[in-house]
């Protein structure tokens, strides 16, 4: 019997959507967003959230369901910072039909990218890029079972997944490493590449 807490990989969950919002964000690169108003906060910050949680957390709850899973909502938290909503699976499933249950939310970002790019919305694009950041724990879970016999049934507790057999490990330690490492050149990249512009007003 193997047992997975996300909560023990939560540094890797926030190094992985931290990597996983800087990628997607350069998959559409036009997109400029200011903030000058609390129309704009609301817009481009609050609504795009409005959306993802949502409509992320009911395709995980749709898909188990066509399955005949029973599902319950929560919310959880990682370390002291991070806190999240979750979908608990609470019928066993087999690991096959848990990965597409896992990682159901990935249409979401699929559909929200295209009509980004169709009609150059920036509202669209914000919806795709904090929908992948929010994958970041489904692909650690999908890494889990994937090392799983597909037949093998998973039972999900909320906070834990329990499998009838097998070890629910997604990767070796180093990963973990290898993720921050990655993470610390992307940031140095994005820092020497930007640009910092002073304008300065001379008084007349």
């Amino acid at each position: 019997m193997g047992e997975f807490r996300l909560s023990d990989y939560s540094s890797d969950f926030l190094t992985l959507s931290l990597l996983l919002l800087i990628g997607s964000a350069f998959t559409v690169p036009w997109v400029e967003v200011s903030v000058s108003s609390l129309r704009d906060f609301v817009y481009y910050l609050i609504l795009p959230w409005v959306v993802v949680i949502p409509f992320h957390e009911g395709l995980h709850a749709l898909v188990a369901r066509l399955f005949g899973a029973r599902v319950r909502f929560g919310v959880t938290t990682f370390g002291k910072l991070i806190v999240a909503p979750y979908t608990a699976v609470e019928t066993p499933l087999t690991a096959r039909r848990f990965i597409a249950v896992t990682l159901a939310p990935l249409s979401l970002s699929l559909i929200a990218l295209a009509l980004a790019w169709l009609l150059r919305s920036d509202f669209w694009a914000l919806v795709y890029i904090f929908n992948t950041a929010g994958m970041a724990g489904d692909f650690i879970v999908t890494l889990a079972l994937l090392g799983l016999s597909p037949d093998t049934e998973v039972v999900d507790r909320g906070e834990a997944l329990v499998s009838s057999s097998g070890t629910l490990e997604p990767y070796p330690r180093c990963v973990s490493k290898a993720l921050r490492v990655v993470l610390l050149a992307v940031l140095l990249i994005l820092i020497a590449r930007a640009r910092v512009e002073v304008v300065v007003e001379n008084s007349p």
